[in-house]
């Protein structure tokens, strides 16, 4: 064999060697290496399509629970347009799969199917669920507020709309999840100057479980509302 030949053949056996002398170390660097590539980057402030999505689900939420049937169907009517055009731009722009997009489509299609003449309590818990989907598009963007705090939005929100229902089981369930994502946020506050707002999360929290336990529709939704106004003020530790 020529010796360029031999040389070429030799450093092929070394390269073959060398990569299955260890695959499973590979196989978990090249999954470090994908789950690294994959996770998403901030990439700027929230469009304000996003914003819109965020405040028309609410607004729909707080219409319907106030018995304004027109006001809930023209917010739903925004939530719609915003989700069916400039949001679903921006998402796609932020490189959010097609699945979520859809998702946050067909939530809000649903919204304003119902707020013409579906049970206004049944428009709000809608409206809660197309809601549940921003926390993780704003994830998607640089924010002060982590999105995570917005999460804490949406249970207190499903929460009091649970019990105002008399669903003890889902009542229970959103407390549970409330629960647990506020035991991940809770370091983070606590961290950023938060420690009062977060020692009347801590409180709010503990309540709401005894309550939902118990099944006390009123005073659990009337616990909700209260743990919806700790989050403005968990907001305020990050904005300050």
């Amino acid at each position: 064999m020529p010796a360029p030949a031999r040389i070429a053949f030799l450093l092929c056996l070394a390269a073959l060697a060398g990569c299955g002398g260890d695959d499973e170390k590979d196989a978990g660097t090249t999954r470090t290496q994908t789950a690294t590539a994959a996770a998403p980057q901030p990439r700027g402030p929230v469009p304000p399509a996003l914003r819109t999505v965020e405040s028309a689900a609410e607004d729909t939420i707080d219409h319907a629970l106030a018995g304004d049937r027109a006001k809930a169907v023209r917010t739903a009517n925004t939530l719609l347009a915003a989700a069916d055009g400039p949001a679903r731009r921006a998402l796609t722009d932020a490189g959010v799969e097609r699945g979520p997009i859809e998702d946050l489509h067909a939530r809000s299609a649903e919204v304003a199917r119902l707020a013409p003449q579906g049970d206004l309590l049944a428009v709000a818990l809608a409206a809660n669920h197309a809601f549940e989907l921003v926390p993780g598009f704003f994830a998607r963007y640089e924010t002060r507020v982590p999105a995570g705090v917005q999460t804490l939005d949406y249970l207190d929100f499903e929460a009091k709309l649970r019990a105002r229902a008399h669903d003890a089981a889902q009542l229970q369930a959103a407390t549970e999840a409330l629960r647990r994502e506020w035991g991940g946020l809770r370091p983070g506050v606590v961290r950023a100057g938060g420690a009062r707002p977060a020692a009347a999360f801590d409180a709010h929290v503990q309540r709401l479980v005894r309550l939902a336990a118990g099944s006390a529709g009123a005073a659990a939704a009337r616990e909700a509302q209260h743990g919806l106004d700790l989050v403005d003020e968990l907001e305020a530790v990050y904005e300050r």
